[in-house]
This record gives structure tokens, sequence and C-alpha cells, in this order.
């Protein structure tokens, strides 16, 4: 992105749609793990095309740095490169197949890397989420009830009665955490007789089997604490646009994964605020977002900067992280040219079917600076 302010105003309109994919992976088990099936939505893109509206979106995208891409070789010199890879919390099957130069370069690889080994160990995770119970319930005795207008509290029972759930067994919990429990598409949710299987924790159990050790670069407890410092209007916004957006959460998904699989890494943002207006602060379109961006986004990325940059000059390693977590001045990607590391994309994009359209680990595509950031268009109807 060009500039700070800019970085601000385009994460700000992107903030919710970040939160969802990270909390969409973020509480899974792992025993008994299974692949989810392919969620159903319609992918929005085509009819933003159609409507004249796709050019606008990207042109937002086309201003953020390191937009395109969610591969990339990271290299010091005197080490063997390592790679850094963009994933998508969601346990869709199309997500858990590796492009050719991805699974090369992990294969290679002599440690994996991914944000936090804690969600490898279920008596961990549990023990995160409940040893703080202010993290995730209501603070002074509140309820929802109390930020809600009728309606808005109608419309939620409707949708917790649908699900077997009563008002009351959730009335206390705090807005980011029962987004994150309830309102993710029925193909994204637990299946009977196991939970859907997410690449970061795929790629952990392979690195077991072979022998490669699997280090994290926070812990559970910080990316709870992260997500509960969000300030509550901006948790209970969220919450109403995700009741307002409710019935295209479908399409919703499917136009991140579609964009995801393409590359367009920046473009998802902005395609679901113009093809979702009203969810308003779903694409965190309103105002009050500095504190989201700064707690959930920069903060946890300059974390992950700080704890990736040893690894990283030792060489050799895979690192598999958000893929919201790469572009932006403040990204993944910048931080770490900045720390003095040669990051170069590597293309590796497959079509929503999961048909590869094309990459190379042996050539990377390599951008004015560095970035690779050309924007094929229209490659993920």
């Amino acid at each position: 992105m060009i500039g700070r302010a800019k970085t601000t105003v385009a994460r700000r309109r992107g903030a919710l749609p970040a939160m969802l994919i990270a909390l969409a992976g973020l509480f899974w088990p792992v025993e008994s793990l299974a692949a989810s099936p392919a969620c159903e939505g319609e992918n929005l893109v085509p009819g933003l095309v159609a409507a004249g509206k796709y050019e606008a979106v990207e042109a937002k995208a086309a201003k953020v740095e390191n937009g395109e891409g969610r591969f990339f070789r990271v290299a010091a010199e005197g080490v063997a490169p390592s790679y850094l890879f963009g994933t998508m919390h969601l346990g869709d099957p199309r997500l858990l197949a590796l492009p050719a130069p991805v699974e090369t370069a992990f294969e290679e690889s002599d440690r994996l890397i991914i944000e936090t080994t804690d969600i490898l160990d279920q008596m961990k995770m549990a023990g995160a989420l409940f040893a703080d119970p202010g993290l995730t319930t209501l603070a002074d005795g509140k309820t929802l009830e109390d930020y809600l207008t009728p309606d808005q509290r109608q419309k939620l029972e409707t949708m917790l009665s649908a699900k077997g759930v009563p008002f009351q067994a959730i009335e206390r919990l705090q807005p980011w955490f029962l987004s994150s429990g309830f309102m993710l598409p029925d193909c994204l949710k637990p299946a009977p007789g196991g939970v859907p299987l997410v690449l970061d924790t795929d790629l952990a159990a392979a690195a077991r089997r072979s022998g490669k050790p699997v280090e994290g670069l926070e812990t559970a407890a910080e990316q709870l604490q992260s997500l509960a410092a969000i300030p509550m209007k901006e948790q209970m916004d969220g919450l109403v646009a995700l009741l307002a957006a409710e019935d295209r959460l479908d399409d919703v998904f499917e136009t991140m994964i579609a964009l995801y699989l393409g590359e367009h890494v920046a473009t998802i943002l902005p395609a679901i605020e113009a093809a979702v207006p009203e969810g308003g602060m779903l694409v965190g379109s309103g105002e009050g977002y500095g504190s989201f961006e700064e707690k959930v986004i920069t903060e946890r990325n300059l974390r992950m900067a700080d704890r990736l940059q040893p690894f990283l000059e030792t060489g050799g390693s895979f690192v598999a992280v958000g893929a919201l977590h790469l572009p932006g001045e403040e990204g993944l990607v910048a931080l770490l040219r900045e720390r003095g590391f040669t990051v170069t994309r590597v293309k590796a994009p497959v079509d929503a079917d999961g048909e590869a359209l094309g990459g190379s680990i042996a050539t990377p595509s390599v951008g004015e600076d560095g970035a690779g950031a050309d924007h094929p268009a229209h490659t993920n109807k």
C-alpha cells in the first residue's frame, strides 16, 4: 500500500473479512481430523464484472503493496532459501491441495513454522480458551441483549434456533467469539465424526510424519488476547453485519476462496465490499477500525516478523500463515524486506476447481520492487 494513511483506510475496510478468515480455523481441535465438503456458494466476481463494478475493485487492490501472490521465496546470504506461504484457515478441500512449487518447497524444507503450535494440542487450546473467561465473555454482568435492538435480537434468536442453540446459552459471549462459532457456513463447520481439516494443521501432520520440527510464532493465548482487544462497539458492529448478510455468507466464502486460489489476495476485501453492501460493517466499510487494525493485524505482523527472523537467518524454513498477513505496507512481505531479506514472489495460482494455472519454484516472478505484482484479471470465474 502506498503510504501509511492509505494502509489504514484499506485495512479498516477489510477488517471483518480478515477476522472471519482468522477465526475460521482458530479453535478447531485436531483429533479425528476430516476434510469438510466443498462449499456450494456462488463466486460473486462474475456478477461484479457483469455489473461493471470489478474495474473499481481491481483499482483498489492494485494500490496494495504485495497484494498479488500467496507464495514467496525468502533469501538470506549464505544459507538455503526459506519460503513463505499464505494459507486460508478454512476446511474446504480445495484449500488443502498444494500447488506443485509449494509442495516442492515444503518437501525440501528443514522445518515448518505456523502461527501457533497450540492448535495441534486440544488441551493447550482449551486451557488458553478457559484460563481467562474475560477473553470470551461480556464484562460487568452484561448480556448481548444490552447491545442489540429488539429486531437484531430476534434475528439472532431465529438463527440460533435453526441451529438448535437457545439464546440464553450464548447471551454472555463476546461478539467476536460468537461470530467464530456460529456464523460460518455449514460446509465449514465440524462434520460428524471429525472436524474440518485446515491446511496449517495438515502441513503440521505431514511435517511430523517426515521428522521435521514444527515451530510456532505465537501462543494461543496471544491470539485470543488480540481478538478480545477489539473494542465492544466494533465487535457488535461486526455481529450486526453478519446478521444482515447471513443468507449470503456461502457466497462470501466462495468468493474469498476463488480469489485466494487465484492469488488475488488484496482483491478479496474490496470485492466483497462491492458485492455485499448490505453487510455494511462485515467488510469494515464504517469508521472505527483503528483498534482492530492495530491489535489483530499490525501488532501480530510485527510480532511474527520478529520471531521469524532467526529462523530465516538459518535458512531452510517453510512458513505457513494466514494469507492476509502477507500484503500491505506492514504485511509480512514488506516487514521481512525491511529486515534485510530478499523476498520474491513465486507464482502458484490454481483456479476455483483446483487446477494449476502455472508457476515454478525455479522461476520466481520479480517486479520492479521484487514483489512480482502483475495482476492477471478474471482467472477465478
